[in-house]
């Protein structure tokens, strides 16, 4: 169990998802990248009937990289097995029913505000030059 918690970190560090599940977007960002889909879809003067399957397929590729659980372990060299079959086999190996319900993603220098300073004028006060 301890690894499956290791694994789903390393999962989270290394990718950065934004939600565990399709389940928990807010309807208004769903609706928002579906539109934006849609636009950019309609652009290449595509036929109205393709449009929805065009924006469906693109709205699946997205769902793969910002939830948690649709993408791809970083693990497997076959580009197969996402987190939410990792997770099945565990919960077969182990008999036990497992959720990843949340996680926290913490990223180094994040919120911090760059400093501008000049060099050539902290050189100046130091010398006695300015």
């Amino acid at each position: 169990p301890f690894s499956s918690l290791f694994r789903s970190a390393m999962q989270v560090a290394a990718m950065s998802p934004q939600y565990v599940s399709q389940v928990e977007f807010p309807a208004a960002v769903l609706e928002q990248e579906r539109s934006i889909r849609l636009e950019l879809a309609r652009q290449q003067n595509k036929p109205e009937p393709v449009l929805q399957k065009i924006v469906e397929g693109q709205m699946g590729k997205w769902f793969k990289e910002v939830c948690l659980l649709d993408q791809i372990w970083i693990r497997d060299s076959e580009g197969k097995k996402d987190i939410r079959g990792l997770l099945t086999d565990l919960i077969g190996k182990i008999g036990e029913n497992i959720k990843i319900r949340r996680f926290m993603r913490y990223e180094v220098g994040e919120g911090l505000a760059k400093r501008a300073d000049d060099f050539v004028d902290e050189v100046k006060r130091q010398a006695g030059q300015a």
